[in-house]
């Protein structure tokens, strides 16, 4: 939890303190790579995500994900879960300081298992894909910081999955941002990157 307080404080400080950047509207175009953390009962997930978004016209964007992240289950079986994600927004707020935006999105999931990191052996695992919707607000509270929060609801076979999040962007140029975002919902974790606008 100290690295967690540490990292989003330094974040915060860094674009407080940043005098070059200069965005004055959420953007929704742009290549991010985020290291992530993730927390589910006694299950510690840790890994990387990769996200391309990028404008259609004026009025919508298209967003696609894809992260890799494994923990430890139970002190028995290492859990390894790839997520595969393609989200169709609407933007509501053009070129003005806060935009909101909804949609909906398709998720593909993998799961591997395996019997941790002396093992040798691994499960066939279990794949599925499922529609949902997702809604957030994006929001420029100064020239170089962005503000956002976000629900994303992922309809399952099995259970369905809501995750809610709040988070920054800071450019530390025009293009180069830094990121930092809290998750909570059925997954609760954090997530730190480096983004580039385009």
């Amino acid at each position: 939890m100290k690295i967690k307080t540490l990292t989003i404080a330094c974040t915060l400080a860094l674009g407080f303190t940043t005098t070059v950047a200069l965005a004055d509207t959420p953007s929704f175009s742009y290549l991010e790579a985020r290291y992530v953390e993730l927390d589910e009962a006694e299950t510690t997930f840790d890994g990387y995500e990769a996200e391309l978004s990028g404008r259609l016209g004026r009025y919508s964007f298209l967003a696609l994900n894809y992260g890799e992240v494994s923990g430890d289950w139970a002190g028995v079986a290492n859990a390894n879960l790839e997520i595969a994600t393609a989200r169709l927004g609407f933007i509501f707020g053009e070129n003005q300081p806060i935009a909101a935006y909804l949609g909906p999105q398709v998720s593909h999931i993998k799961t591997n298992y395996g019997p941790g990191t002396d093992g040798n052996w691994t499960g066939d695992g279990d794949t599925t894909t499922e529609w949902g919707a997702f809604g957030g607000v994006r929001a420029m509270i100064l020239p170089r910081v962005e503000v956002n929060t976000e629900v994303s609801y992922i309809d399952f076979d099995r259970e369905s999955l809501t995750s809610y999040s709040v988070g920054t962007r800071l450019f530390l140029t025009e293009n180069l941002a830094a990121t930092g975002q809290l998750r909570m919902g059925d997954l609760d974790g954090f997530a730190v990157g480096v983004s580039y606008q385009f």
